[in-house]
């Protein structure tokens, strides 16, 4: 074989290996797709990453609202009039050693204790000049819930140094328990040490869910003044609003019985209901059809008699409570604060203290009919407020309801 054979094998194999290469417009081609399918990618990711932080962000923003809630709805679930027969009593005059003649009349159904809840507004007095201000509901009872100040005790003596004493197997404790939404500054119950920083930390003005929960020393319910309870109905909770809020010098021992437990909630709904399954002649808020439930009452105001008996509902608690809280993210409760939104939020807040005055149009107003948002999702989407409710059905577990 010749060596030129050799050389022109070697020059045809290099040439069909040069043949078999790619070009140069499929390499640009290649690498268009490849940045397009980058270009996907990347924005797939993009979008997973924004759609769980907002998740995330949305879990974590209202993460304090659903603790307060399922908290209020605990407590509500508790509530209790500890009710009881006993004869009524005619006087019939005194004998001649000037005891009192009685005459036993009717057996009644008593109790020393109340459940009312209504608009804010109405049910504390104090708030009704500043309605505005109080948007929603308020809601006060009574329930063994155990809370109780650590009291200094000595010896009878008195050499002894003092001692708390130990409340802590005390769990039944029946104690006074309250819920509102309120509309104010944090002054009265930051930190003191915020108030030496020379105003570093700027007074913060949200609307927050206020627990009123005094201590079972201080339940001001079995006060002898305030007998009988059916004409002192509202007298035992008034200082809700009053200096008993948190202060900076609070302590242990000076606990302040009215205290927020969550930001940013912007209303509270409680509809007192009774259960009509089956009977399609009854409507469930028939007991309370001005959400005003009051168990010092016969009848409520703007419903009818729903029982033989002539007590009405005097002192029964409702068998169920629909609880509604509707809550904003922090950056709609940052908006609502800000000064130069003021007159934004007076006129958001003066339009929801119109709402929840009618517990028939409680689907309206709130969760909305035939596909279209209720009448507050609507004044806070008209605002790009974020927001989101909560509801539940609680059945009283000491409710003794009959017709």
């Amino acid at each position: 074989m010749k060596l030129s054979d050799f050389s022109s094998r070697a020059f045809l194999r290099r040439r069909s290996w040069f043949g078999a290469a790619f070009t140069l417009i499929e390499l640009m081609v290649s690498v268009t797709f490849l940045v397009i399918l980058m270009l996907v990618v990347s924005q797939v990711i993009g979008i997973v990453q924004r759609s769980w932080v907002r998740a995330n962000s949305r879990v974590s923003q209202f993460r304090e609202a659903r603790q307060a809630f399922d908290a209020m709805s605990r407590s509500l679930a508790q509530a209790t009039l500890n009710n009881y027969w006993d004869n009524e009593f005619d006087n019939l005059g005194k004998d001649s050693a000037g005891q009192q003649i009685t005459l036993a009349r009717d057996y009644i159904r008593q109790s020393e204790l109340q459940f009312i809840c209504g608009p804010t507004s109405r049910v504390v007095p104090a708030a009704a000049g500043n309605s505005q201000n109080y948007p929603g509901h308020a809601v006060f009872f009574q329930a063994p819930l155990g809370v109780a100040s650590l009291v200094a005790t000595t010896t009878s003596g008195g050499s002894s140094p003092s001692q708390p004493v130990n409340t802590e197997n005390m769990v039944n404790l029946l104690c006074g328990r309250g819920y509102f939404v309120e509309w104010g500054s944090d002054a009265s119950f930051r930190p003191a040490f915020l108030e030496q920083l020379n105003n570093a930390v700027p007074v913060r003005n949200r609307l927050r869910l206020m627990e009123y929960s005094p201590t079972a020393e201080k339940n001001r319910i079995y006060d002898s003044s305030l007998r009988p309870i059916t004409a002192h109905s509202m007298e035992w909770y008034q200082d809700v609003l009053s200096s008993e809020v948190k202060t900076a010098q609070e302590s242990a021992q000076t606990r302040a019985f009215t205290r927020p437990i969550a930001e940013n909630i912007i209303a509270l709904v409680i509809s007192p209901q009774i259960e009509v399954t089956g009977n399609t002649t009854m409507s469930p808020y028939v007991i309370a059809p001005q959400y005003i439930y009051d168990s010092t009452l016969k009848v409520n105001p703007g419903s009818s008699p729903v029982n033989a008996s002539p007590q009405g509902t005097q002192h029964m608690l409702p068998p169920l409570l629909k609880v509604s809280m509707v809550a904003l993210d922090e950056r709609s409760g940052e908006f609502l604060s800000r000064e130069e939104n003021s007159q934004i939020r007076t006129q958001l807040l003066s339009s929801i203290a119109g709402l929840f005055q009618e517990a028939a149009n409680l689907n309206a107003e709130l969760d909305g009919t035939n596909g279209q948002l209720g009448t507050l999702p609507t004044l806070l989407v008209a605002q790009k407020l974020n927001y989101r409710v909560f509801s539940t059905t609680i059945a009283l577990k000491q409710a003794r309801w009959s017709f």
